[in-house]
């Protein structure tokens, strides 16, 4: 993924658990939040999605999502 921005890999190491959810907006990276537990991971990206994606469908953003050892951009 040659295209990440900066910001994201920066956020990246500086996470010590195992999942995040980090939203990129404006130029700017945030860290939504981040866990250990999978499912708990889980639960709260669902939740996440519910409240916040309807808010960001007129903006441009990217929402990436890091697993034990891959960051992916997320498609949602």
């Amino acid at each position: 993924m040659n295209d990440t921005p900066k910001a994201v890999i920066n956020l990246v190491k500086c996470c010590r658990e195992d999942y995040q959810l980090i939203l990129w907006l404006d130029g700017e990276a945030f860290a939504e939040f981040s866990t250990d537990s999978k499912a708990e991971f889980s639960k709260a990206l669902k939740e996440w999605k519910r409240v916040n994606l309807p808010t960001l469908s007129r903006s441009v953003y990217k929402v990436y999502v890091r697993g034990k050892k891959k960051l992916i951009e997320a498609d949602f």
